[in-house]
């Protein structure tokens, strides 16, 4: 028999003169034994709530994300894109242009990011799984649509009735000073399909779009804001950097 649960066997079930010591032994491990016990369920829990919330940014943010050094934007060339997605344990790679831009829907109005996105989009992050109302649809018989974030649908009061569209305001990026404000903006409108419930600080700000509809909302051609990728299960991360 183990030495050490011999002398704990010893100590805590034989008999002995003194009862009391039988008691408070027996109540110390009855303390320490739910104590522990605490311990495993709250620990449990918290691990499990840091599993969701790692599983709910990941439905958004991809797995590496390639941004410019100098500015906002940079080009990026077909030979170039060519080579990240040959790149080994590289799986997808998105093309993606953001802007901070005002938004009106009815009388409402709300400051969010305009996120445009390509066809690569849904491979790369798990956002089409977020959806809590209507459908990811960015493009339709040649028409652009938007997936709004519930923060921002909230705060415009969006429906997905398709009677009344998002328009949207942003600076020109090669305008002159003018008497008129309005020249001074780009507008366009677009209709919402869909709206995504992750977590209050994205659902706040974003709104994805087309890439292409961003593009001539922001007078890009084929710059990109970044480049977000996806990678294989095995992939070494590392190594792809």
């Amino acid at each position: 028999m183990n030495f050490p649960l011999f002398i704990a066997r010893r100590y805590l079930i034989a008999k002995k003169s003194h009862n009391a010591i039988n008691i408070i032994s027996i109540i110390s491990v009855i303390g320490v034994g739910i104590g522990t016990m605490a311990l495993i369920v709250i620990l449990s829990v918290f691990n499990g709530f840091d599993q969701l919330v790692q599983s709910l940014y990941n439905s958004f943010y991809p797995d590496l994300k390639i941004t410019a050094t100098e500015g906002k934007v940079f080009f990026l060339d077909t030979i170039q894109a060519g080579k990240l997605k040959e790149i080994k344990g590289v799986s997808f790679v998105s093309q993606v242009v953001e802007e901070n831009a005002l938004l009106r829907y009815g009388e409402r109005q709300h400051i969010a990011t305009i996120k445009g996105v390509d066809e690569n989009y849904k491979m790369v992050t798990g956002l089409d799984t977020m959806i809590m109302d209507g459908d990811f649809i960015l493009q339709k018989d040649e028409r652009d649509f938007a997936i709004v974030g519930q923060g921002v649908a909230y705060y415009l009061a969006i429906g997905l009735n398709f009677i009344n569209p998002i328009v949207i305001y942003v600076p020109k990026r090669t305008g002159r000073m003018t008497l008129n404000p309005a020249q001074a903006f780009n507008k366009d409108y677009i209709f919402p399909s869909g709206i995504f419930s992750i977590e209050q600080e994205i659902e706040t700000k974003y709104v994805i779009v087309p890439i292409g509809f961003a593009r001539d909302l922001f007078d890009y051609k084929n710059q990109v804001s970044s480049l977000e990728i996806s990678l294989e299960d095995d992939a070494n991360e590392k190594e792809i950097k």
